[in-house]
Formats: structure tokens, sequence, C-alpha cells
């Protein structure tokens, strides 16, 4: 194999990675609390028109849903029923999805629930990217200003409770004492760190998947302060500092694995590709090749063996370990090699 075309397996993996990200539109910045919510005009599904204008005054609960997604169609039926039970306020309850081809699905689930607020929709995503969303449902309450007040991301137990103080703080019916008194009234199990740290979880691999390197260093820290024993948490963090080159940090997480389970078997695999990111390749192959055997990972451990190897110049082996990565992560079966002396001729032409 001549070195123009070294370990090509590699070169495509890159532009696989570089044409599946290509198709999704990246958000912007996150819109924050303090923020200027901004203007929009959305088609609505009853064929009218949704005028950020038109709801200044209001206190407005945005939240932007996906079609067939629990999570949100429990938002939609949580956030119309805090709105009834509220009554005449001067509330305005929105929701926003980009995904309008499936207006049927929408137009049933509102006459089967009952759902109190309009849908708009948003195909080009514009709404979308401006508020730089990522997790689905998000819920947004604005001020009569304008202004973003809460933010909350996904749906959890305690959602109604929750929103229902927001709502009424934004509205002055609470004061700052009397929100904080109204979230501290129920407490419910499914608020309890583990599950928490479980959602900060969740929301830190979605922010690393977007390119939000330090959104998702902050959730994972905010669930390590929930649960400070967490083994995983820590590994989290080492391999977002792997990824991010900090490899001091990531050595420090690995550590203090390590010191308590020295077996720990990703903490290895993550030990393996940091000596190799150190550049101590003959430590990183004896390690990754234990945790091959250990099997925490067996894609991602061949993976840096065929790097490895590929600094070392032995192609052979190299490509032999991004074969092996490539045919886990695509799921396909082992190789059948057929012996060159059992293959047809090859014809060639006149």
């Amino acid at each position: 194999m001549s070195k123009h075309m070294k370990l090509t397996l590699t070169g495509i993996c890159i532009a696989l990675g570089s044409i599946l990200g290509a198709a999704y539109a990246e958000p912007g910045d996150k819109i924050a609390p303090g923020d200027m919510f901004p203007a929009y005009q959305l088609k609505t599904m009853a064929g009218e028109m949704a005028d950020s204008s038109q709801h200044e005054g209001k206190v407005v609960v945005l939240i932007y849903i996906v079609a067939k997604q629990r999570g949100s169609e429990r938002a939609v039926a949580d956030a119309s029923k805090v709105i009834k039970d509220l009554g005449d306020q001067p509330i305005e309850l929105l929701f926003v999805t980009a995904n309008a081809d499936q207006s049927v699905y929408f137009a049933e689930f509102w006459k089967e629930k009952a759902i109190a607020g309009t849908l708009a929709f948003d195909p080009d995503r514009t709404l979308y990217a401006k508020l730089g969303l990522i997790a689905f449902p998000t819920t947004l309450i604005i001020d009569p200003k304008g202004i973003v007040e809460y933010t909350l991301s996904t749906h959890s137990p305690n959602y109604p409770h929750v929103i229902d103080g927001y709502i009424r703080h934004a509205l002055g019916l609470l004061d700052d004492a009397g929100l904080e008194e109204h979230l501290k009234a129920r407490s419910l199990p499914t608020s309890s760190p583990k599950s928490i740290t479980s959602r900060h979880r969740a929301v830190a691999r979605l922010m690393r998947e977007k390119g939000l390197y330090e959104t998702a260093e902050k959730e994972l820290l905010e669930a390590l302060e929930q649960d400070s024993e967490s083994l995983d948490i820590r590994l989290d963090l080492a391999d977002l500092y792997l990824y991010l080159d900090r490899l001091t940090a990531a050595s420090d997480y690995i550590a203090q694995v390590q010191k308590i389970d020295a077996r720990h078997r990703h903490a290895m695999l993550l030990k393996g590709i940091l000596l190799f990111h150190q550049g101590n390749y003959d430590q990183a192959q004896r390690i990754l090749t234990k945790a091959l055997i250990l099997n925490p990972d067996p894609a991602r451990t061949h993976y840096y063996l065929g790097r490895i190897y590929e600094v070392q110049e032995n192609k052979d082996q190299a490509l032999y370990h991004y074969r092996q990565a490539l045919q886990r992560l695509l799921d396909e079966p082992a190789d059948k090699v057929v012996p060159a002396s059992d293959l047809p001729p090859v014809s060639k032409g006149k």
C-alpha cells in the first residue's frame, strides 16, 4: 500500500462523519434567561399566523416539540392543563415544531387531549436555529417585555409543578421567596439525586453530540455534585477531556476511578487512549490489548489499536484493527476471505 493510499479507511471514516454532520443544520448560541426572545411569524395548524408582536404584554409559554415523542406529548398535555388551571390570566401558550409533515398526527392529538395551546410550524427550523435548541421538548417562559425568564429542557414528572411556579412568578403572582417555597413544596422521589444525575448525563451527551462542549462539561460537573461517588460521571468527564485534548484533567479523573477499582474496564480503555495521546504507544498498546479482552467497547478499542499500529508503520495490523472497528460499528458479519486461487479469471476486453 503506497503512502498516498495509506490506510484509506481512516479517511473514509472522516469523510463519512463530515457528510453526516453536514446533513443537519447546527443551532446558534443557546438562548438563556435574560435574553430578548427573537421575533417570529409562524403559520399555525389552523392556517393563521402566530406573530410575536401580538403577544406583547402577555407571558408567553413557548414549548418546542417533536412529533411522536413521549416527552413532547407529556409536555403538551401538562402545559395545557396548567394553563387551564390558571384561568383568566394574560398568558399565551404556543407550541412550535419543525415537523410540519405530521399535521395529521398533531390534529388528532390536539383533539383527543383537548389541548388548549396553539400549534405553529417552523418547517425550515429558522426559530429553532435562533434559539440554539438541542433537547426536546424545550420550554421557554417569556415575560411581558419579551425577555426570557426561564428555560426548561426535556420533561420530568415534576414538570407541571415547576412550570406552574415559573408562570406564576412571571405573572407576578409569586415573588422570589414565594417561588422558592413553591418549588420546595413538592419533592417527588423522581427528583432524587440519582434521577437528576441521569438527566444531567443525558443532556451532556446531547450537548457533546452537537459540539457544545462547555455546556456538556457543566452538565457533567452538576451531575457529579449530585452524586459525588459516581465512577461513571468521572469517566464521562475524562472521556470529554480526552476529546478536548485536556489530558491532565482526563488523567486525574481516570486515576480517581482506578484508585477505587483498578480493573475497571472503561477506565482501562480510557487510560490506553490517554497513553496514546501522550505518545506512549507501547504501553497504550499493552493496555488496549488487555481492554479488548475485557471488551468494554470493542469498536473504539480496535480503532485506537489501529492508530497505534499506523504510527508504528505496521500497515497490515493497522488495517486489520480499522476493519474490525468498522465491522462492529456497521454490525457486519465477519469477513469471509476467498483464496485468490478460487476466484474466477478476469476476462480481458479486446
